[in-house]
Formats: C-alpha cells, sequence, structure tokens
C-alpha cells in the first residue's frame, strides 16, 4: 500500500520532536512552546521570548517581610486597648487628671474602626507586597507606606473619640 498524500512542504505531517529538530528551538515542556528568540535557518519563522521575571533581590524581600511583621506585630498589640477603647481613654483621662470620660458609644465605634481600618490596610499592603515580590519589583516601601497610613488613622479615630468629649475639650482649653 502507497502513500497517496502529498509531500509535506511545511512539516504538516512532523511530530513534535521532528518540528523542535527541524527549527532548532528546544521547547519548555510545561507549555510545549520555544522559549528563546531563534530564526531557523531552514525557516522563515522567527520565535519570540516571553518576558522573563526577575527575582526580588534578598534585601528587598527581607525587609518586605519585616516590615509585613512588624505591622501584623502593631495590630495585635493596639488590638485591646482599641476593642476596648473608651476603658483605655478613661485610664488615661484618670492619670491626666481631665475628669471621667462620656463619650463611650463614640469611642466604642472609633476603636472598632480604627481595627477594621487598620487590618483592611495591612492586608492590602500583604497583597501589594506579594504581587511586587513576585514580579520581583522593590517591595519594602508597600509595608512602609501603609504602616504610616495605618498609624495616622489609628490617631485619628483616637482623636475623634477623646475629642467628642466635653471633658477632654474643657481640659484642653484650660491647659492652652
Amino acid at each position: 500500500m502507497s502513500d497517496q498524500r502529498p509531500r509535506p512542504q511545511f512539516g504538516e505531517y512532523a511530530t513534535p520532536e521532528e518540528q523542535q529538530k527541524a527549527i532548532k528551538v528546544p521547547l519548555d515542556d510545561a507549555e510545549s512552546v520555544p522559549v528563546e528568540s531563534q530564526v531557523s535557518p531552514s525557516s522563515h519563522i522567527s520565535v519570540q521570548t516571553p518576558p522573563q521575571q526577575k527575582a526580588a533581590p534578598g534585601g528587598n524581600r527581607f525587609a518586605t517581610v519585616l516590615l509585613l511583621g512588624i505591622g501584623l506585630v502593631t495590630i495585635l498589640v493596639s488590638l485591646s486597648a482599641l476593642a476596648d477603647l473608651p476603658t483605655a481613654i478613661d485610664s488615661a483621662f484618670s492619670q491626666l487628671g481631665v475628669g471621667d470620660f462620656t463619650a463611650v458609644s463614640l469611642a466604642a465605634t472609633m476603636g472598632w474602626t480604627a481595627i477594621i481600618l487598620e487590618v483592611a490596610l495591612w492586608g492590602f499592603a500583604l497583597w501589594l507586597s506579594l504581587r511586587a515580590l513576585k514580579r520581583g519589583k522593590a517591595a519594602w516601601w508597600i509595608p512602609l507606606v501603609f504602616g504610616v497610613v495605618a498609624n495616622l488613622v489609628v490617631f485619628v479615630c483616637v482623636a475623634i473619640a477623646m475629642a467628642g468629649d466635653p471633658s477632654f475639650m474643657e481640659y484642653v482649653n484650660r491647659t492652652s
């Protein structure tokens, strides 16, 4: 029995291994596509190299993880005080001689708002940092910036809770 097919002109009947050998371009096992940019002398096809991801330098990765860790420890340490912010503010007022803290519901709301925002900012910083590290980009600045922002948010929430108390405002006016 003879083969009645027309003679192949462009390797259409070749196996992947025969095609690889003919174009002299190594194949990536996972994707079965060429991974180097070469022009085969027997072909007019040019294969482009996918962009390579650079590995993040070790110092960048270390600093990023360290700053994320510091942020997480900060959240854990401040959690109990922020969860019971009225008691924490009342204790501070007693030590300063301001008087009794009366804006309890506002302080409780601002304490939980601070916790939620602090955790959300840390989570977003973690996500952005991991993406940057995966792409080989500098990521150390992300938890640093988010840490500063989170501390400002907590400060503002506590300041709002304290300023909502009439005895604190009287104390501020008296001392200034």
